[in-house]
């Protein structure tokens, strides 16, 4: 599908001296993630290789779509960038008019969100000269989010209120635009299950502070090893709290997470490298390409899985220490814990069908950012996520 965005509001670029321009476009509800971008410019200037062009997508990704061209020619008329385009824009002459291939790559924001504020940054580094810009249009072409065949049926006990229940049912449809593929019906105890379903409640673990919570599957299909049902419980000492720090959301799908198999089922699926050593590993084959991608290398690279922490933490998580805020590692971080390409890869692992576009954006984090997330300093600045890669001891039946 593609939508045109256009800001017609005319700017004047100054000739008295070098100066900067930012004109933007606001994009809002539009559902799917980013296939191609293509912008277009009216521009008048008598100085083209003055200026410096820059789109800027609402990530605050950059791309530079032309710097330096054109000598002392003039003007930018209908001129479009599209990284498809067979001529390079630094291989025309002014007055530039039609299609050309920008200096930068607009590829690269493809699979990205296209909501939010783009911007066009107009940089004129030179005396003299000047002009105006008339007008910019983005043309968003945008892969429909395909329609999810799984769901997962949360049914309640007791300890939690109303509004708790409607967050897991938030987390719930989070996890259904991840996996998109139906699982095979199947009778639990004489109900038909389909996908998975999960009995949720609020219970004593250990008080504030500690534990929050321990989920994962009870009754997994035959052939496939995926769940049918499973388990969740949340320490009543700390979900309140956890619910006015706006922490309950992640909380919830991370454990959720747990009951499909992430870091509970990987020994069984034969996922996992080095169990108990200083350094285990998840060695499905998606995991380890976006693990690659993260590293900047194409080469196939096993995931470190988390070494320290209980029964409940180690083995079953990714490395804090690697992936700091990543949505599934041991430790809830304050603010953004992103659900990250790696993370439904790993999903594909186990074997179900997931929609990488569901993806939040996420970036390994430097050693400066690990140390201001607190990683390393125990578990100042986190909370801790014990037992929830195993569901007190439960031996995931067979149905």
């Amino acid at each position: 599908m593609q939508q045109v965005f256009v800001n017609n509001a005319a700017i004047a670029i100054p000739s008295a001296e070098p100066t900067a321009i930012n004109s933007s476009i606001q994009v809002l509800g539009v559902a799917g993630s980013l296939q191609r971008v293509t912008v277009s410019i009216d521009l008048i200037h008598t100085y083209t290789s003055d200026l410096r062009i820059f789109l800027i997508a609402p990530s605050g990704q950059e791309v530079l779509l032309v710097a330096g061209e054109g000598g002392s020619g003039d003007n930018f008329i209908s001129t479009t960038f599209d990284s498809d385009a067979p001529t390079a824009i630094a291989g025309a002459a002014p007055p530039f008019s039609g299609t050309f291939r920008p200096e930068g790559d607009l590829s690269l924001l493809n699979g990205s969100d296209p909501n939010g504020q783009w911007t066009l940054r107009i940089l004129d580094v030179a005396f003299l000269d000047g002009g105006q810009l008339n007008r910019w249009s983005l043309q968003l072409t945008v892969a429909e989010e395909p329609a999810s065949q799984f769901s997962i049926d949360v049914r309640f006990g007791g300890g939690l209120t109303a509004a708790q229940r409607a967050v897991f049912e938030v987390a719930a449809a989070r996890w259904a635009e991840v996996i998109v593929g139906d699982l095979p019906d199947t009778a639990v105890d004489s109900e038909i299950v389909d996908d998975v379903l999960i009995e949720a409640s609020g219970v004593a673990i250990d008080g504030t502070n500690g534990i929050l919570g321990q989920a994962g599957p009870t009754r997994l299909r035959n052939g496939s090893l995926l769940p049918a049902t499973g388990v969740m419980e949340f320490d009543i000492g700390d979900l309140a709290r956890l619910e006015a720090d706006g922490g309950l959301l992640n909380v919830i799908i991370h454990e959720m997470g747990h009951v499909l198999g992430i870091g509970t089922l990987w020994r069984q699926k034969n996922l996992l490298t080095g169990a108990g050593s200083a350094n285990p590993t998840f060695t499905g084959i998606n995991a380890m390409r976006e693990f690659g991608a993260l590293l900047g290398t194409s080469a196939m690279t096993p995931v470190p899985v988390a070494n320290m922490g209980g029964a409940g933490t180690r083995d079953g998580h990714w490395r804090e220490t690697v992936f700091g805020n990543e949505l599934m590692t041991g430790f809830l971080n304050p603010g953004n814990n992103p659900l990250s390409r790696l993370t439904i890869a790993s999903l594909e692992d186990l074997g179900y069908a997931v929609n990488y576009s569901a993806a939040a954006s996420y970036a390994l984090p430097t050693q400066l950012e690990l140390a201001i997330m607190g990683v390393g300093a125990g578990s100042y600045g986190h909370w801790h996520c014990s037992m929830c890669g195993c569901y007190r001891g439960s031996h995931h039946g067979l149905i």
